[in-house]
């Protein structure tokens, strides 16, 4: 547990896990399956960051492993609901062309 421990706080773990995910639904078609998630792991690698410098002082972030993965699943499913919502936003402004 504790190499998940130290790979969990490694700020370049997140921002690598985030950009493979990005570029592989995009050219590989997963029909934004997987953009949502890397789009989390961007993000949690701006919180480890922020929790690993200290930036609000004393306050921590993530606790151990748990918290952080903890979070990305939060932050996934977060960004997987705003990703719907924009999409489905966008196409209900379009007229059907099955509408006669």
């Amino acid at each position: 547990m504790d190499a998940l421990n130290y790979w969990s706080y490694v700020t370049e773990v997140w921002i690598i896990l985030g950009l493979i995910l990005i570029i592989g639904d995009v050219f590989l078609g997963f029909n934004f399956f997987v953009l949502p998630i890397g789009i989390a792991a961007l993000i949690m690698s701006a919180l480890v960051y922020v929790d690993n410098n200290e930036v609000f002082g004393p306050i921590v972030l993530f606790s151990d492993w748990k918290v952080v993965i903890f979070w990305f699943a939060l932050l996934s499913m977060v960004s997987v609901g705003l990703l719907k919502y924009f999409f489905q936003r966008n196409q209900k402004d379009e007229p059907d062309v099955n509408n006669y």
